[in-house]
């Protein structure tokens, strides 16, 4: 019976030290300017609105969908890598008071580049300052998100 026990309790630290040393080494910290996976860091007009952990990737073919925040407050951007890193469309929902957008081929600018895992989408947007809705303005941002 001694024997059955020991064979029972040895068979427990083998399943144990498996486990246990079947999970990832430590990631230890992002390189410098790459995130955390699964948050974002976004500056509106120099402002910068700190770190943001409701973030969400979705890529289907060539192209990248970004999200962060939620339908209120937030940001979804659209980028494709079929040739190169390539912004097609950036939308902000109301941050640091502003709500605007930038399309491929239409008004503003935007560039993408990569940080290790960090997507960092840089440029202009044509929109509105949320305090003086009826008068259009240009807004600058930069949208750092780690899938």
């Amino acid at each position: 019976m001694n024997n059955g026990v020991c064979a029972v309790t040895l068979a427990g630290l083998l399943l144990t030290t498996t486990v246990a040393c079947s999970s990832g080494p430590d990631q230890g910290p992002p390189a410098p300017g790459a995130l955390t996976p699964g948050t974002a860091a976004i500056t509106i007009n120099d402002r910068d609105l700190g770190t943001i952990t409701s973030v969400g990737c979705t890529s289907a073919g060539p192209l990248t969908t970004i999200t962060t925040g939620n339908e209120n407050s937030g940001s979804t951007a659209v980028v494709s890598n079929a040739d190169g890193l390539s912004a097609q469309s950036v939308y902000i929902r109301d941050l640091g008071g502003f709500t605007g957008s930038y399309n491929s081929d239409l008004d503003g600018t935007a560039e993408v580049t990569m940080t290790g895992n960090t997507f960092v989408i840089t440029g202009s947007a044509d929109g509105f300052d949320t305090e003086r809705p009826s008068f259009r303005t240009a807004g600058s941002f930069e949208i750092k998100v780690a899938c």
